[in-house]
């Protein structure tokens, strides 16, 4: 709850300093302007989920219709003490890179708050590595060391957002999305060495997913 109430006063205060400090234009003429965005997503699972970051491409064809494309990445590590002396520290190493492409639909083009719904296609790679504590002196033949999951997902990509013009120039934006995809599941784990082990083993899984994905907060300045 610190976390959160943390980010959304300094949010805020960037919000208001940016608001006092730029040129206000009451509307902007949006057709035709090109604009790069910056966003930080995974905001609705602070302190548990995957913080990924991204840089995307934003064009006008009208004053209520944008394309955008955006590149996103992500990495994140924990690791877990040992319980036991003479053992390994447990960790987990998380990994993401997507990439979305679609129009935004825009509303109350006259105003500086323009809600919009955005719709497209998108397609994503994660992997997650799992070390498990095991004895570092004399490990258990054939135990779990490793453990790696790729999941791959392909579908498609609806949201709802807020966006602010401060000016023509730069704006802010809120951004809820979900998403309906086909995902591919690979498991790969690694034994210690021992009589029994016959090498590194894999299991693969896939099923269509419908569910919320992320949250974020999307800056773009135009030109």
């Amino acid at each position: 709850m610190r976390k959160l109430s943390l980010i959304f006063l300094t949010v805020g205060t960037v919000f208001l300093f940016l608001n006092s400090c730029l040129a206000n234009d009451s509307t902007m003429v949006r057709k035709g302007k090109w604009g790069i965005s910056l966003s930080a997503s995974g905001l609705s699972n602070l302190g548990i989920g995957l913080y990924q970051g991204g840089i995307g491409i934003k064009h006008w064809r009208s004053d209520n219709i944008a394309w955008k494309a955006r590149v996103g990445f992500g990495l994140t590590s924990t690791i877990y003490p040992a319980s036991y002396q003479g053992y390994s520290d447990a960790k987990t190493k998380q990994g993401n890179f997507s990439l979305n492409l679609g129009p935004e639909f825009h509303f109350a083009q006259e105003s500086k708050f323009s809600p919009y719904f955005y719709t497209g296609v998108g397609i994503s790679t994660s992997v997650t590595t799992y070390y498990y504590s095991v004895n570092i002196l004399n490990p258990t033949p054939g135990e779990v060391t490793k453990k790696r999951t790729t999941t791959t997902s392909l579908g498609l990509d609806g949201a709802i957002g807020l966006e602010y013009f401060f000016n023509s120039h730069l704006s802010l934006a809120a951004e809820y999305q979900v998403n309906l995809s086909y995902q591919f599941y690979r498991e790969k784990w690694t034994l210690s060495p021992g009589s029994s082990t016959t090498g590194p083993n894999t299991h693969d899984s896939d099923n269509f997913n419908f569910g919320a994905k992320t949250s974020s907060l999307i800056l773009t300045i135009y030109f």
